[in-house]
C-alpha cells in the first residue's frame, strides 16, 4: 500500500506523502508521538493515529475505492 508517486513542481504532496509513512511507521511500533521535520504530534490513542492516516490515505489516493459492509438481523 504505498501512496501515488509524487507528481513533479508539488512539494505539497511529497510531504504529505512523507507525514503518511511517518504516521505509518509509528502505527507500527505503537508509539503516539509523532515527530516529522520542526514539528511533534502525540495523539491521544491509536486509534486516533489510525484515523489521521485513513485521513491522509484518502487525499494522497482521491480514487481509492472505499468499501461499506451493511450487517442486518432483519435481511435487506
Amino acid at each position: 500500500m504505498s501512496p501515488n508517486p509524487a507528481i513533479p513542481g508539488t512539494p505539497y504532496l511529497t510531504t504529505l506523502q512523507q507525514e503518511y509513512q511517518t504516521l505509518q511507521t509509528n502505527i507500527g511500533l505503537g508509539v503516539r508521538e509523532v515527530r516529522f521535520q520542526d514539528r511533534t504530534v502525540v495523539y491521544p490513542s491509536i486509534a486516533d493515529m489510525i484515523r489521521a492516516s485513513n485521513y491522509l490515505y484518502q487525499v494522497l489516493n482521491p480514487q481509492a475505492v472505499r468499501q461499506v459492509r451493511f450487517f442486518t438481523t432483519k435481511g435487506l
